[in-house]
């Protein structure tokens, strides 16, 4: 049976010393496959749409602009459900399949701004609409737009992730796209990466038509759902840190939800590692397993079992061959987004001083790595840092412009 997704592993250091390492790094990937699917899968999607106050004029057109856009990329076999929200909650039209676009666009043009932000409730609204209509082999969907902090409703971040991971736990993913300098950035992450979906920062409201493009594209790509990895470590490994998702643990088995992967997306997760002594030679040490549901031929749960290895030695000229630049690379990424992280840490306690600093280190090592590798990718990055020093003042532009630098950093996403 040919999968959806290929997966790989690969060590930053092909050979570690047999007395053992406190900090190895893995890079594990998939990766959606082109060509395979046959017939997409149809969509269950929930536009969640900011119509409070401040999103008069230019915001809440280029959004109603884009929520059409929406109507007309999707066909008949496709729910979509519309809901609006200030400090009420409003189904502008209810789950139904895209037949009658005309009718629904109208039904977008008559949104008007309100009043203030309960962002809690139409989201949940529009999770709502998108479990009734859940089915096998369907891609499940809520976009949240906002350009606001929510106000009214659930405002604590820690209970909105909750609710998120509730519902992707369940097969639903959530996106979130702020808009503006006037959002919570941490709260639209923390859905985001609890509701297994992607985070925006849209700086201008024209750009949110093409967000909404972006986002769109992958659902209507989507080969593979709900995937999850579950790692399990041998006696003699320990897994001190894992990058770019979140994990749980229960006896010892670690278990890391990725979501949906579109056809042609990459996504990776950078686990360091450290090991404890070893006799010579390759030996087991991290039990892998992928699983998720195959949808480009109708709704097959499936699995991708190996055992990861690592060869032990005592030969000095092993152990000091160059390490893997391809894992080098994520590492230093990786660095960039925790940079950046503590950086923002500073940034809010008013040192701004400190957090330039910290940041020019940062973009300075990723700039001579670069430079050795020759990679485009590295000095694309170190470049957006020194740009953002530039530009770096104490306003909430600046930290949201840095927090989507960090998020995609830390996806090991490219810009």
């Amino acid at each position: 049976m040919k999968m959806p997704i290929q997966v790989n592993h690969e060590w930053n250091r092909p050979y570690i010393p047999t007395g053992g390492a406190e900090k190895v790094f893995l890079l594990l990937e998939c990766k959606g496959i082109a060509g395979v699917q046959v017939n997409r899968a149809p969509i269950n999607l929930s536009l969640v749409l900011d119509r409070s106050g401040s999103m008069s004029g230019d915001p809440l057109q280029f959004s109603k602009k884009a929520c059409q856009f929406v109507i007309t990329q999707m066909s008949a076999q496709d729910t979509l459900s519309l809901v609006a929200f200030d400090n009420e909650v409003t189904t502008v039209f209810p789950p139904q399949a895209v037949i009658h676009k005309d009718a629904m666009k109208q039904h977008v043009e008559q949104i008007q701004a309100g009043g203030s932000t309960n962002l809690s409730g139409g989201m949940l609204q529009g999770i709502q609409h998108v479990m009734q209509n859940k089915k096998d082999g369907v891609v499940q969907r809520v976009i949240v737009l906002s350009d606001g902090h929510a106000n009214e409703g659930i405002t604590d971040q820690a209970k909105l992730g909750a609710i998120a991971r509730e519902f992707q736990s369940a097969g639903i993913g959530i996106s979130t796209m702020g808009v503006g300098d006037g959002f919570d950035e941490e709260l639209m992450e923390t859905i985001a990466d609890n509701g297994g979906g992607n985070f925006y920062y849209i700086q201008k409201p024209d750009d949110i038509p093409s967000i909404f493009n972006k986002e769109l594209s992958g659902l209507l790509s989507v080969v593979a759902q709900n995937v999850q990895l579950k790692l399990k470590p041998s006696e003699t490994a320990i897994i001190t840190n894992i990058y770019g998702y979140k994990a749980t643990d229960a006896d010892g088995e670690i278990t890391i939800s990725l979501g949906d992967v579109f056809d042609q997306e990459e996504k990776s997760i950078l686990l360091e590692m450290a090991f404890y002594p070893h006799s010579p030679g390759e030996h087991p040490v991290l039990e892998v397993e992928w699983q998720f549901v195959d949808v480009t031929q109708g709704a097959n749960l499936c699995q991708i079992k190996s055992d990861v290895k690592l060869h032990f030695t005592n030969d000095i000229n092993l152990i000091n061959q160059p390490a893997n630049m391809k894992v080098e690379k994520q590492v230093q990424i990786t660095e960039s987004a925790k940079a950046i992280e503590e950086a923002m840490l500073l940034f809010d306690t008013g040192n701004l001083d400190h957090a330039k600093g910290m940041l020019k280190q940062q973009a300075d090592k990723m700039l001579q790595m670069a430079i050795q590798c020759n990679d485009l990718e590295l000095r694309e990055e170190s470049e957006m840092l020194y740009n953002q020093l530039e530009q770096l003042t104490p306003t909430s532009a600046s930290r949201k412009a840095l927090h989507e630098q960090k998020y995609r950093q830390m996806k090991r996403k490219k810009k």
